[in-house]
């Protein structure tokens, strides 16, 4: 994701309306979306306190009233800069907005049989507004196979809808969430797939008879996940990677 940002045009206010904490080091927050704010699935939007900006992609489809954010603390010692602010920000605190959503990491070709959506941690967030727009009127039979890595269990902040959804769509919708530390004690609960999430690609494409000429592939967050994805299916076999890098 590019943090690279223009010249300031006008800015647009957003308002936070509701905040959910998800652990210690996640969170949603539901901002205002400005009457003339508008973005495709996969796009993100750029907030600001004090002038400190950065780019968070939107869990929303377009057509929501509000904009929904899911949030990783970069601690200060670490680099973050906007997000040990936004830890502090409650119910009615204001972000400054960019006018424009940004981002190229969209769905160009709905056609397509099968799209792998690989993701770490909140690298999830597009799928969300992937999955909460397309699946609404999926003409093309579209089918989205999501795959999220994470260490723990409690940074799935879209566990129970991506379930629900995997259900009630499963024809159109498959969800695998991954732990990679599943003897920890925070994940002792945990009785789904262990792993890093690049790990256990090679077994999912072989297992639903995915291939470069019926699947397109997504990648977003951790870089070295995207790397390693981009190594394996693009380089090695042949598939079309499109990528998304959240940077710390």
């Amino acid at each position: 994701m590019n943090t690279n940002f223009s010249p300031k045009k006008k800015l647009l206010q957003t308002k936070i309306v509701k905040r959910e904490n998800i652990s210690d080091l996640m969170i949603k927050i539901w901002v205002t979306k400005p009457p003339e704010y508008s973005f495709k699935p996969g796009q993100y939007c750029t907030l600001g306190v004090n002038g400190i900006e950065r780019a968070y992609s939107i869990a929303s489809s377009p057509d929501e009233n509000l904009i929904e954010l899911f949030v990783e603390l970069v601690e200060e010692e670490e680099g973050g800069v906007l997000t040990p602010i936004i830890w502090d920000m409650k119910v009615g605190d204001i972000f400054t907005m960019r006018p424009k959503a940004k981002g190229i990491f969209q769905i160009k070709d709905q056609t397509l049989n099968n799209y792998l959506l690989i993701s770490t941690v909140t690298g999830v967030v597009p799928y969300v507004s992937f999955a909460r727009t397309y699946l609404q009127n999926n003409q093309d039979n579209m089918k989205f196979h999501i795959l999220q890595g994470s260490s723990y269990v409690d940074e799935f902040g879209y566990f129970d809808e991506l379930q629900k959804l995997s259900v009630v769509n499963n024809q159109n919708l498959n969800y695998v969430p991954t732990i990679s530390r599943p003897n920890e004690k925070r994940n002792l609960s945990w009785e789904g797939s262990v792993g890093r999430v690049n790990l256990i690609v090679d077994q999912y494409i072989e297992s639903n008879n995915l291939s470069p000429e019926n699947t397109i592939v997504f990648a977003c967050g951790n870089p070295d996940m995207i790397i390693d994805i981009q190594n394996n299916l693009e380089h090695k076999k042949g598939f079309t990677v499109i990528e998304e890098r959240f940077w710390k």
